[in-house]
């Protein structure tokens, strides 16, 4: 009986690769397996600075239940990357996006199947060039002094020891899609960070600011809002008089130029050095001001709050905070 089949499947192999034969000759670095099933490299679509559709197609000529698809690729025939093995039941079209690419680069690729029977197969190999970036990722980095009810987000921003302000950093992508986006911030001496980060709306997103957190993707059109509570040390040890302290923030992507943004605080410090100012406090972090001990601060204020600045109405918001 298994002799019977093996034949019949010989011989409709046989009818059907006939059939194929043309497509077989357009495709001479194809690998044909035992049984003429192959599979194609076609070619590739939605090409961007950083992402593709590569598209192929898997010839079976006997019926299968069971296959498995993908792709190989990367900036040399040695390829080093491949894509999600996708479950293809008897052959045909298949595709797959890949993204995260260098702009102005030759990538190679090729089709991989691998057929029922356990037997891999692949196809020639293409490529293509990736365009030039026209994608652009843009930050900024404003302040608000949450001590002071100050809720004008600026660049700059006054304050005194001890106060407890917000900083934010606005990314905005437009032309396209910006990948793997990393972003970092540093603090000057005598500013303390207190916690609150958030990307977007996700409190205490995970990671440490300030050695870089990665933030994925961002969307043409759209903007991503990182934030966190910052307090100024006590006037002992700030010096006398005014004091500027700057923070800067950087941004990193895929196919974007390293870029950043500043905002400073202008601390003005009227106690002298050896001057009585009563008990010694120790700080709880908390100063019995909502805007500034509010668990839902940074949801209410930050997010809101930049949406309204972005859209300008912000100083109506902060005005209407300012009356509750």
């Amino acid at each position: 009986m298994n002799k019977i089949l093996q034949i019949f499947g010989a011989v409709l192999a046989a009818v059907v690769l006939g059939s194929a034969a043309p497509a077989l000759a357009d495709n001479p670095n194809a690998y044909i397996s035992i049984g003429g099933a192959a599979v194609y490299t076609n070619s590739y679509s939605n090409l961007t600075a950083t992402s593709a559709i590569l598209q192929g197609n898997l010839a079976i000529p006997y019926l299968t239940t069971s296959n498995y698809v993908w792709f190989q690729w990367g900036t040399t025939t040695g390829y080093g990357n491949e894509t999600t093995h996708q479950f293809l039941a008897s052959g045909g079209a298949f595709s797959q996006e890949i993204i995260g690419l260098a702009p102005n680069t030759t990538y190679h690729f090729r089709a991989v199947a691998q057929l029922q029977n356990g037997t891999t197969i692949y196809g020639q190999d293409s490529s293509f060039y990736t365009t030039s970036n026209s994608g652009i990722l843009t930050i900024s980095k404003k302040v608000i002094n949450l001590t002071t009810n100050n809720l004008n987000w600026s660049e700059y921003q006054s304050a005194k020891p001890g106060d407890v302000l917000s900083f934010a950093i606005v990314l905005q992508a437009s032309g396209q899609d910006v990948y793997n986006v990393t972003v970092s911030d540093t603090l000057p001496q005598n500013m303390f960070y207190k916690g609150d980060l958030i990307v977007n709306s996700q409190l205490n997103y995970p990671g440490n600011i300030f050695s870089g957190i990665n933030i994925g993707t961002i969307k043409a059109g759209e903007a991503a809002i990182i934030s966190y509570r910052v307090q100024i040390a006590d006037s002992t040890v700030i010096p006398y008089g005014t004091t500027t302290l700057t923070s800067t923030a950087a941004i990193s992507g895929s196919g974007v130029n390293y870029q950043t943004a500043a905002a400073s605080v202008v601390i003005t410090n009227t106690q002298t050095a050896g001057a009585s100012t009563g008990p010694t406090t120790i700080s709880t972090g908390l100063t019995n001001n909502f805007f500034t001990d509010s668990f839902f601060l940074p949801l209410l204020i930050i997010i809101l709050g930049l949406w309204l600045y972005f859209s300008g109405r912000i100083y109506k918001f902060a005005d209407w905070l300012k009356n509750r």
